[in-house]
């Protein structure tokens, strides 16, 4: 999966940093890469999607391993 800004991506609590519960994320920026333990982390900039489906009003960044990301259905964020 290519990770990029405009699309909207789930990843599981175990596989990003910091936070709890399963994140939604609609990408906003995409910052860094890197190798860390030979798995490809992402430093993300992006708005968070509730269980709802509404948005979160502010940005947030987000470490994630590439491995276990998976494409959702992509939300307009504002």
């Amino acid at each position: 999966m290519t990770i990029g800004v405009g699309r909207t991506i789930r990843v599981p609590e175990d596989a990003y940093k910091f936070g709890t519960g399963t994140l939604t994320l609609a990408i906003t920026e995409v910052i860094s890469s890197e190798v860390v333990d030979g798995a490809v982390w992402v430093q993300l900039k992006g708005r968070e999607i509730r269980p709802d489906r509404s948005v979160a009003p502010r940005e947030r960044y987000a470490a994630v391993r590439v491995d276990a990301v998976t494409e959702t259905e992509p939300v307009r964020v504002r």
